[in-house]
């Protein structure tokens, strides 16, 4: 049973619960301006083929039923690359970006990345706002507060600022690996954790040492297979992707920032 207390507070078999619409507040009020400074930002010529341009294609081949290819990513291809469109997943593994593929069906229009990207960002904010009210109730108005930081820090503002990028599916899938590491939910918080191996090569590591934070957690042995899983299986995967995968789809058999830092 659900009873109302105070105008934003519920009780629910014995304890407080925040209300949601502090934190859905802030997230949709980001959504709108994110959106709004994204295709403002599009519409007088401020974006480019590096990386808008790139993806779009991508999701259009994506929403084709073909893997992606870009024929603008051919103006830096490796030496001797002569085909019309460069093979994307032999540049950077992120098939996660074919879940836009059936949203530029309906809308093939490359706008369709940047509200896509401004509806991730604010599922991340939404998330985050909601685990500071359960883990701060001493804070009156954690949520709002630091849902707000979330979606005004300066890295996700220079995410929003420029272009479309993959590494937004990676703001939901991080809000929610730590909402339910924080509300130990381990093996839940393993499972968004993996997702990570879809959205880019590097982020295996991200994933493997967010594994050992469950192993480190853990208080029963399934949590702690699920961290196992997680720390060796996206070490392994992050091999492959590298080593395998990667080559197999770039033009000249190698993968192409191998040798950088940062």
């Amino acid at each position: 049973m659900i009873e109302l207390t105070a105008p934003k507070t519920l009780v629910r078999r014995g304890r407080t619960v925040p209300s949601r619409t502090g934190p859905a507040l802030v997230s949709a009020v980001l959504l709108v301006l994110h959106t709004a400074f994204a295709l403002r930002n599009h519409a007088r010529f401020r974006t480019t083929g590096y990386d808008l341009g790139i993806f779009g294609q991508a999701v259009r081949e994506w929403a084709a039923g073909r893997l992606p290819a870009s024929a603008i990513r051919t103006a830096s291809a490796p030496p001797g690359f002569e085909g019309e469109a460069l093979p994307l997943l032999g540049d950077h593994f992120h098939p996660v970006v074919a879940l836009l593929g059936p949203v530029y069906r309906l809308v093939p229009r490359v706008e369709v990345l940047l509200v896509a990207q401004a509806v991730l960002v604010s599922a991340a904010v939404y998330v985050t706002g909601r685990t500071a009210q359960r883990h701060l109730p001493e804070l009156w108005g954690a949520g709002p507060v630091v849902g707000a930081v979330c979606g005004l820090a300066w890295g996700t503002q220079a995410l929003v600022g420029f272009d479309f990028h993959e590494v937004a599916f990676a703001l939901p899938l991080l809000a929610l690996a730590c909402r339910t590491y924080l509300d130990g939910r381990l093996r839940a918080a393993a499972g968004w954790a993996a997702g990570l191996l879809l959205v880019k090569e590097d982020l295996g590591a991200t994933a493997a040492v967010f594994g050992l934070l469950v192993v480190h957690k853990a208080r029963d042995g399934r949590d702690r297979r699920a961290g196992w899983l997680l720390a060796g299986g996206a070490s392994l995967a992050a091999v492959l992707v590298l080593k395998v995968v990667v080559p197999a789809f770039a033009p000249d058999g190698r993968y192409l920032y191998a040798g950088q830092v940062g």
